[in-house]
């Protein structure tokens, strides 16, 4: 028997606690937590706000102490001035003390270097990561499948370097007298960019046919060392029919940087907001975040996903489980030199393979988790190569 369709006036809230936690962090604990309001005819909803709080806690040599944090808070309001105007803001704080930095370029190494052999070579390529980002971005609507899209963000970087780690050594005064990466400081960077939407998507949620395209430019200025960049990208994402159940999905990223970069932003892409390209949960699965960084990002990522269980209610809430097994793979390139030693001289492929499942809650709630193998894992988990992620969501 169908399900019913559900009230067009409702409220929909749905939560999900986080619990986990390593050697490094701690014991992290929190939860997210996401309230949507549907309205007639208005999609895909009214609004929607999205809550994230987590913290670690670690008893250590300093006591019993606040290691970790990651916070934000996000608002979507897609039907503001008669439904002219979609804002999507959001506020976050992060700090994480194991961020990952290996270098620049496609051929940086995990190993340990002979100058770190007194260090812990734990910290040997992580620094801690401390932000605060506030992003704004206004989608205009056209009338037509064409939107007109304008984004602001302003954000504060406080980096922590560790003695003996690479990005130390990078940030240091080279032979040619400059040094190879660039934000080691406390820094105040605003962007702004512009460019352009093409949805013709189905649902926004779980998508079953459409596309949607983002392609725009970006420019961002710092307050310190010099650093001033532009960027051009493009997100081009493809959904279709399988047959049944099944539904196949389609990614492509690029994303072009230009001008004096701080070394956070090598390791990111997006000219709306920016994305961690290539590793991490939003890029190629199974990298470490932050393994790879350069001027030129691409990434391509292709998902079967599968919802073949009808929705059930519990505690008198409608679920939904999917499946998912994907492919992704990618590559930087350190400058706009195609044979630059940075880069090496292979084709240099960096890719990441496996699966998961999503639940929905309701309509707007989705949230993930998947494992993916990487060889380029072996420089986080020599023993068991498997990233595994949690988030609110599909990928894309």
């Amino acid at each position: 028997m169908p399900d019913a369709p559900p009230a067009s006036r409702r409220d929909e809230v749905a939560g999900l606690p986080i619990l986990g936690g390593n050697s490094d962090i701690g014991l992290q604990f929190g939860g997210a937590a996401t309230y949507s309001r549907f309205f007639d005819d208005v999609r895909p909803y009214l609004w929607n706000i999205d809550l994230l709080l987590s913290a670690s806690v670690k008893g250590d040599q300093n006591g019993f102490r606040l290691v970790q944090q990651s916070h934000l808070l996000r608002l979507d309001a897609p039907a503001l001035f008669g439904g002219r105007v979609r804002v999507d803001a959001r506020g976050t704080f992060q700090r994480t003390i194991n961020a990952g930095y290996y270098g620049i370029g496609n051929a940086t190494t995990a190993a340990p270097a002979d100058s770190a052999a007194n260090v812990d070579l734990g910290r040997r390529y992580q620094y801690v990561q401390q932000e605060g980002w506030l992003r704004t971005i206004a989608r205009v609507r056209t009338g037509t499948v064409v939107d007109a899209a304008l984004a602001g963000n302003l954000r504060y970087e406080a980096p922590e370097v560790y003695r003996g780690s690479k990005l130390e050594e990078d940030l240091a005064i080279g032979p040619g007298g400059s040094p190879a990466a660039l934000g080691g400081g406390a820094a105040l960077l605003a962007s702004v960019g512009a460019g352009l939407v093409v949805d013709t998507r189905d649902s926004e949620f779980v998508t079953r046919r459409g596309i949607y395209y983002q392609v725009g430019v970006a420019a961002t200025a710092g307050s310190a060392e010099g650093v001033a960049y532009g960027e051009s990208s493009a997100v081009l994402a493809h959904y279709a029919r399988l047959g049944g159940p099944f539904i196949f999905a389609s990614r492509m990223f690029v994303s072009f940087r230009f001008g004096r970069l701080p070394f956070y932003d090598l390791q990111t892409g997006g000219a709306f907001e920016g994305e961690s390209l290539l590793g991490g949960d939003s890029g190629v699965r199974g990298v470490p975040q932050g393994r790879y960084a350069g001027l030129v990002k691409a990434i391509s990522n292709i998902e079967v996903r599968c919802t073949p269980f009808p929705r059930v209610r519990v505690l008198g809430e409608s679920l939904r489980v999917g499946t998912s097994t994907f492919f992704d793979a990618g590559r930087v390139w350190s400058d706009y030199r195609w044979t630059s030693p940075a880069d090496g001289a292979s084709l240099g492929i960096k890719y990441g393979v496996g699966g998961g499942f999503f639940v929905q809650w309701g309509e707007a709630a989705i949230f993930r988790v998947e494992f993916a193998y990487s060889p380029d894992a072996v420089s986080e988990n020599p023993g068991l190569p498997i990233g595994v992620y949690v988030a609110d969501g599909l990928m894309f």
